[in-house]
């Protein structure tokens, strides 16, 4: 699909390549540099780059965590407050 958009646009050659992005945003210099290199960026281009790359990896995988724990502790307190044995329906 974003190859058919941007042919429509007028870029007849398009190509993708991978970036790879570890965990938390990790940035390795041979899967992440190189292959920005390979598309003829500089040095500062790179580093501003998977810097930002970075950062933005960093928020989005906090939100997934902080939303981990939001739905484990809801979790745990509905059971809590059931108690063992009891259902919604018939909480004796």
């Amino acid at each position: 699909m974003l190859v058919a958009n941007l042919n429509r646009q007028g870029y007849s050659e398009v190509k993708l390549h991978v970036i790879l992005v570890g965990a938390m945003g990790t940035i390795y210099k041979d899967y992440t540099d190189k292959p920005l290199a390979d598309l003829d960026l500089n040095y500062h281009k790179i580093k501003i780059l998977t810097h930002r790359m970075n950062e933005h990896f960093i928020i989005h995988a906090s939100s997934l965590i902080k939303m981990g724990y939001a739905l484990q502790h809801n979790k745990s307190n509905s059971s809590q407050v059931l108690g063992l044995g009891s259902t919604a329906h018939n909480p004796h």
